[in-house]
């Protein structure tokens, strides 16, 4: 595929996933508000993206639009939850490895990529709130209809500026991996707080920034700056939300997993996806009627030659 057309596509992806979330946030909003859980709203949210990841991974769908859209798929919060699912699923397909080896690795997965990266955007947060610095510039948060369209702009002006990120690194040294960029992705939440462009980007454009992985070093950075400016409680409030989300993302991950192997058992995703292929083929073959056919060319397709191409 074009490189311009995975930019496309992840734009168009990753705008319709953030509409999505926008439209389970509002449902959230309404489920949650003046109950003790009012704070995990935001929380609430990005786990019932998880569940999406979940089933659509686990039924073998998600990794098609991974395919056409890489960042569009995995910068929302669905996407990473469906993969760090597969870091079950590929060791169970390919190496035949036990469930508890499985379990193990989704485990130590979330927790190392989410304690590492959130101690350092705290300790981030927590440095410029020492040194006083306050974001550059603010913006008033978005209310009403206008959220939704701007939700989808900005989630894919991300999704496609980061697909951008990795096609550029990608040409320069092929050990780039998606990985990388989510890496990068957390930590632009933070790096960009004190410019103010974080805060902005949430206020306006609602789950079009905050159901993006990117939220996460935002978030991690107000907890280090609250801590500073003596707001423990507040810090701790929003810590706990952020250890309730990453509970979600774990259990979510594990059922990616467990629904998989229900469905396919130990067969490799990519087999998966080509013997989908050629039982499209196969019913779009049937479906010609024999009259149909024009003398002199056979409407038979090779199986061979359909799974190579």
């Amino acid at each position: 595929m074009k490189p311009y057309k995975t930019v496309i596509y992840s734009f168009f992806v990753g705008g319709m996933f953030a509409l999505i979330a926008q439209a389970i946030l509002a449902v959230w909003q309404t489920v949650l508000a003046g109950t003790p859980m009012e704070f995990f709203i935001g929380g609430a949210t990005l786990v019932s993206m998880g569940v999406i990841g979940c089933i659509l991974g686990g039924l073998a769908c998600y990794q098609y639009v991974e395919e056409w859209a890489t960042f569009g798929a995995l910068l929302p919060f669905s996407g990473f939850a469906m993969a760090v699912g597969m870091k079950a699923v590929g060791p169970w397909t390919t190496n035949n490895e036990k469930a508890g080896k499985c379990v193990i690795n989704v485990v130590w997965f979330v927790l190392w990529f989410n304690v590492v990266f959130a101690a350092i955007c705290i300790v981030i947060g927590f440095l410029f709130g020492m040194l006083g610095v306050e974001p550059a510039f603010t913006i008033e948060k978005t209310t009403g209809a206008m959220l939704f369209p701007l939700a989808f702009l900005i989630g894919g002006v991300l999704a496609a500026l980061f697909q951008i990120l990795f096609v550029a690194l990608k040409s320069i040294t092929p050990k780039v991996t998606p990985l990388h960029i989510l890496m990068t992705a957390w930590m632009c939440g933070a790096i960009f707080a004190p410019l103010g462009v974080s805060g902005a980007l949430a206020n306006l454009s609602g789950e079009g920034f905050s159901v993006m992985i990117t939220v996460g070093g935002y978030n991690m950075y107000n907890v280090g700056f609250d801590l500073a400016m003596g707001e423990t409680g507040t810090a701790l409030l929003h810590l706990g939300s952020f250890g309730l989300a990453v509970f979600g993302l774990m259990i979510t991950a594990l059922f990616t997993w467990i629904i998989y192997n229900a469905v396919f058992g130990r067969k490799p995703i990519h087999q998966v996806h080509i013997d989908k292929a050629q039982a499209s083929i196969d019913g779009l073959t049937k479906q010609v009627p024999a009259s149909d056919n024009v003398e002199g060319f056979d409407y038979e397709v090779n199986p061979s030659s359909a799974t190579s191409a």
